[in-house]
């Protein structure tokens, strides 16, 4: 009885494994949305946190998108397809970055730095 218990939690344990890591190749990365950008950043025309994000961007010479939510059902789509539950929401590389963070942006790009 002991033997058939560890059996059943050690398949029970594989089987996680294996849903957390296919759950996790289905998330959108910024590769899936833009070829010629390091980094996606979801906005809102209204969101103050979004213009301090798209300057400290700007400021560290960083090559990215810009999707404003608002401008199409395609990009509330895209939005939602990412994780969106508000704004800015910001992809580099395989990472997700929601809201103003510019620590962790910086660790994303490894290392960039405003100017």
């Amino acid at each position: 009885m002991r033997g058939l218990m560890l059996i059943v939690v050690a398949v029970l344990l594989a089987l996680s494994v294996v849903v957390l890591w296919h759950s996790g190749r289905n998330q959108v990365v910024a590769a899936d949305i833009s070829d010629e950008h390091e980094l996606v950043f979801f906005s809102a025309p209204w969101c103050g946190y979004c213009d301090r994000a798209r300057d400290w961007f700007d400021a560290t010479a960083v090559d990215y998108l810009e999707i404003n939510i608002e401008s199409s059902t395609e990009a509330h789509r895209m939005w939602r397809e990412a994780g969106g539950r508000g704004v800015p929401l910001v992809l580099v590389g395989d990472q997700r970055i929601a809201g103003y963070a510019p620590a962790a942006y910086a660790a994303a790009l490894g290392g960039a730095t405003a100017r």
